[in-house]
């Protein structure tokens, strides 16, 4: 398979449509850049999108593989399985993407309910407990940052996010680090208005982070994902 070849057969196809690399990007729901790299042959369209570039532009995938047209038309039974293997690879992308999300937000919940325990039951280490606690976010932002990079973080929603539900989980992520904190606090021997009006700082800035931080993985990702 010629990948310049198939560059440049592109781009006379673009070409015979009178468009520009920024209007088809549009059409086709992608980054205008992600058009340059397909014509450009640094990176071949995945398989839902030449299903779409065939239909478009009335030609046979294998026309765009060849990089040259043929003068028959693409068989109907073929382009219709080629869509349902697309549909199906989307699908188990989705689904492990998903999986994943699952598990590691129970491990997550998991390690702040045993910080807690820990701090309620044994003596207290501040050391320890803000190690511990540090370790936890950095895992969880490591996780996020590779979801988002892979452009997996909308997919394994299963949903576009929306400010909405990252403002919920914001809330929630903002719930279990104030329950840390103030439990910490209060082992330490901070007495209740202390508890009340640093846990309350505590936890609107970090929801106000959070949400934040959710809002840029959630538009990293989809720009990622629209680049594939």
């Amino acid at each position: 398979m010629d990948m310049q070849k198939i560059g440049n057969f592109l781009k006379e196809l673009r070409k015979e449509k009178g468009l520009t690399q920024e209007q088809l990007a549009e059409i086709l729901g992608v980054a205008g850049r992600t058009v340059s790299r397909w014509e450009t042959a640094s990176t071949m369209p995945d398989l839902s999108i030449l299903i779409q570039l065939a239909e478009y532009y009335d030609v046979e995938i294998k026309e765009i593989l060849d990089g040259e047209r043929r003068n028959d038309t693409m068989d109907k039974e073929l382009k219709e399985t080629l869509e349902k293997v697309a549909d199906y690879s989307e699908m188990e992308k989705k689904k492990v993407a998903s999986t994943g999300n699952k598990t590691f937000g129970i491990m997550f919940i998991v390690c702040a309910i045993t910080i807690v325990a820990q701090i309620l039951i044994a003596p207290v280490s501040r050391k320890m407990v803000a190690g511990e606690t540090i370790a936890l976010i950095v895992g969880g932002a490591s996780y996020l940052v590779l979801m988002a990079r892979g452009g997996l973080w909308d997919a394994a929603c299963g949903k576009k996010r929306t400010a909405l539900s990252d403002l919920v989980l914001s809330i929630i992520m903002s719930v279990i680090f104030t329950i840390i904190f103030s439990v910490t606090i209060i082992r330490i021997g901070g007495y209740s208005p202390t508890v009340t009006l640093f846990s309350g700082g505590f936890f609107v800035e970090i929801a106000i982070l959070c949400f934040v931080v959710l809002r840029i993985l959630s538009v990293w990702s989809k720009r990622k994902s629209d680049a594939v």
